[in-house]
């Protein structure tokens, strides 16, 4: 007897058993497990409403409805349910980690910190509280209470391997490469197949410069799903800061093949080219008339195009992250011009302006090392 017809046949009779037992609550209580194991969570809210209907403190029909609740992303009946099984049972810590969960889903990071820190007093060995909660000081930019939570996660338990990469995460996001890649490294032998781990490791090698490290761990991605077109573009770009130009045309034409609306997949195509001294004026046309929005870095397609001056393209950039990115490519501009002094100072404020774990950054750093070996 297959599972499925196994769960099927509990549906339709657990009820009768149970009703003959007087039981008439938990029968719909467990029937609402059955459907939602079965991923069925409109039926499963179906029956819990009738367990709770028949037992108004049944703590545990009011926490799996919520559960069903924040499976369908209604989150604030999830957050209901959860408070009223929390008020009903205020000892019930993986209520408080659920209801977490949708406050967190909802964006309100400060609520959710607060629930699973309740959760955690309650239950100290509540592994994935520790790395949920984690997760949102993250999000929340608070680097070093998610480190520490990461990390208390991975003293609970050492093969956490998601741990091991959203530590790295943090502690990339914070500059610390040499951290980040030891992690990396970690959830790879934890996970040899963790494409995401190769691909931030391969992020946080090329942050470092080493390009030779980053080209073999975003071949490796490859490898592992040759369809991800911001694999290929990775690898391009890893290529173009070593100074290997047609190589890096040929990875981020291959990105482009696989996401053809890929803007800074488009802007690298056409300098990697123009660096292999190949026009690249008319692809870069034709590109740019695939997208449906001239935003930002619209105005640096307009620069390598002619269309738009230097002064003209900053004129263009509105937020930090669009100024440093236009002192890049205007760097690169100049450097194609051969004007080397005027790349050297834009190239130099790109380098102060820009995130370090940014891919300007990195670019522009890799340029001014090749104008001033």
């Amino acid at each position: 007897m297959s599972k499925e017809v196994f769960i099927a046949l509990f549906i339709l009779l657990m009820p009768c058993a149970a009703l003959a037992q007087g039981n008439d609550a938990s029968a719909y209580y467990d029937r609402g497990n059955a459907y939602y194991d079965r991923g069925d969570h409109d039926r499963a809210i179906a029956e819990y409403t009738k367990a709770i209907g028949l037992d108004p403190k049944h703590v545990i029909a009011y926490h799996n409805r919520g559960d069903s609740y924040r499976a369908k992303r209604d989150l604030d009946r999830a957050i209901a349910d959860f408070t009223k099984s929390i008020e009903l049972d205020p000892k019930y810590a993986i209520a408080y980690g659920n209801r977490a969960l949708a406050y967190r889903a909802k964006g309100d990071y400060d609520r959710a910190i607060a629930d699973y820190t309740k959760a955690i007093e309650l239950d100290l060995n509540l592994i994935v509280t520790y790395y949920n909660r984690g997760n949102t000081y993250a999000a929340k930019r608070d680097l070093d209470r998610a480190i520490a939570d990461f990390t208390k996660t991975i003293e609970l338990d050492p093969k956490y391997t998601i741990a091991y990469f959203n530590r790295g995460n943090s502690y990339a996001a914070k500059g610390d490469l040499d951290r980040a890649i030891a992690d990396f490294s970690k959830a790879i032998s934890l996970n040899p197949r963790d494409v995401a781990a190769y691909l931030n490791r391969g992020n946080a090698y090329r942050a470092k410069g080493d390009l030779d490290s980053a080209i073999a761990d975003y071949s490796k991605a490859i490898s592992l799903e040759p369809r991800n077109s911001g694999y290929a573009r990775s690898l391009g770009l890893a290529r173009y800061n070593r100074g290997d130009f047609k190589g890096a045309s040929i990875d981020l034409l291959r990105s482009l093949e696989l996401r053809n609306d890929d803007v800074y997949a488009m802007l690298f195509r056409h300098l990697a080219k123009a660096r292999a001294g190949e026009a690249g004026e008319a692809e870069l046309e034709a590109n740019a008339g695939r997208l449906k929005t001239r935003e930002w870095p619209y105005a640096v397609i307009e620069l390598c195009l002619g269309k738009r001056s230097p002064t003209a393209t900053l004129d263009a950039a509105v937020t930090p992250g669009d100024r440093c990115e236009a002192q890049f490519y205007i760097g690169q501009w100049h450097v194609l011009k051969a004007s080397k002094a005027e790349a050297e100072t834009a190239l130099k404020v790109a380098v102060e302006t820009c995130p370090k774990n940014s891919v300007e950054y990195a670019a522009a750093v890799a340029e001014l090392r090749r104008l001033r070996p």
